[in-house]
């Protein structure tokens, strides 16, 4: 029997007299309760109470003030009586031990060898938004945007071998085209005429070569490929600044179209399309995640790019729309890059590639930076995407 165990037994055996409401006893419910404790001693710790009360200071701990009153008995001994409420929980000391636990653990721990290994079903994805083919700014125009393109496939190529050497094995993979893809000639901001190195006949080719080339480099690393595309508003066939046909007639959603009857007439296997008809908006499923792309420029009420994004979205899934139950969004048009997350859901607005924008710069005293977007898709992950890199868009 412990010391405390032995004064308490003999103070209760002497059957000293009790204060009236400060009679010895214990009650409680699954998860609170209250005691009375009569104890020899002033200096009882919290501890000391819970046990002199019957209860396991590893599962419970006193809730509120400590009431301590003071009796003496018949032979002129000071008894000392506490008077609290317990709630179910650990008490400090047991909190400190486990927190001293964990320190050890921490301490003691090794690095794990163990590789990281995705599902097998993980699908990597590169973005093409806003190259712009045709415009005529940051030096040399047009072939500077298709050197940072080529450029960035490239180390697209080296990043799908970098991230399978940590253990993604990425069977799938996907080119996501977001719009805007071409420059177009006229009709989109100030000055756009003087700006445009390439006619629009020009414009396509370029743009077309380019996402076949892609395709080509891209598809034989992967057992299955996915190519969809969206239509941007420098597409659209226009006449006084303002679209005059219907939304599918688009020189994006045609260079994808074009390149994909050049395949299938060729025979290559493993390939899968999405192309819309006249939808702004598609989904595509990606390593068991449900994906949306949009171009962005059908964005409205929002104070900021991204507000506006989360109210398209909202709406388009109300209206049971075709990105209705995806949990990512894509998007182009504002040429920077943002991830906002809600919830389970993520907004992520994709860099362009074009040459920049002296009218922007002028307009709001910032440059937009050139970049790829590259990230893998993956339901295992809890936000359904990782490995996000943007990858510079300079030549090497």
């Amino acid at each position: 029997m412990t010391k405390l165990g032995e004064d308490l037994e003999g103070a209760y055996q002497r059957g000293d007299k009790v204060p009236a409401g400060w009679e010895p006893y214990a009650e409680y419910t699954d998860q609170i309760g209250k005691a009375v404790v009569r104890l020899p001693s002033p200096d009882a710790s919290a501890r000391d109470l819970l046990i002199g009360a019957g209860f396991n200071p590893d599962e419970w701990k006193i809730d509120g003030p400590i009431q301590a009153r003071k009796w003496m008995a018949y032979d002129g001994r000071w008894l000392h009586y506490f008077k609290f409420n317990v709630v179910a929980g650990e008490s400090p000391e047991a909190v400190q031990e486990h927190v001293d636990d964990l320190v050890k653990h921490i301490r003691k721990r090794r690095p794990s060898v163990r590789r990281f290994s995705s599902s097998g079903k993980d699908a990597f994805a590169v973005v093409a938004a806003d190259w712009q083919i045709g415009k005529a700014e940051g030096g040399s125009g047009t072939e500077q945007t298709v050197e940072r393109v080529l450029s960035g496939i490239d180390q697209a190529k080296q990043r799908i071998k970098d991230l399978r050497r940590i253990g993604r094995q990425m069977p799938v993979g996907a080119l996501l085209g977001l719009g805007d893809l071409v420059e177009g000639c006229i009709g989109f901001y100030p000055a756009q005429q003087f700006n445009v190195d390439r006619t629009r006949r020009e414009q396509g080719r370029i743009t077309r070569e380019l996402v076949s080339h892609a395709i080509d480099e891209l598809h034989p690393l992967f057992d299955e490929f996915w190519s969809a595309t969206v239509a941007g508003n420098h597409g659209e066939n226009r006449n006084d600044g303002k679209s005059f046909t219907n939304p599918g007639d688009n020189d994006d959603v045609a260079a994808f179209e074009a390149v994909r009857e050049a395949f299938t007439r060729a025979g290559t296997e493993g390939l899968n399309w999405v192309i819309p008809d006249e939808e702004l908006s598609i989904a595509v499923e990606l390593g068991g995640v449900k994906v949306g792309m949009t171009h962005g420029h059908m964005f409205r009420g929002g104070a900021t790019v991204q507000k506006k994004a989360h109210e398209w979205w909202k709406n388009q899934e109300f209206g049971l729309q075709p990105i209705s139950g995806c949990q990512i969004l894509l998007s182009g048009h504002f040429h920077h890059f943002s991830a906002v997350t809600y919830g389970r859901r993520t907004a992520i607005q994709a860099p362009a590639m074009d040459p920049g924008s002296q009218w922007f710069r002028f307009g709001s005293g910032e440059d937009t930076p050139a970049g790829l977007l590259t990230l893998r898709f993956d339901a295992d992950q809890p936000l359904g995407y990782g490995d996000l890199e943007i990858l510079s868009g300079v030549a090497a």
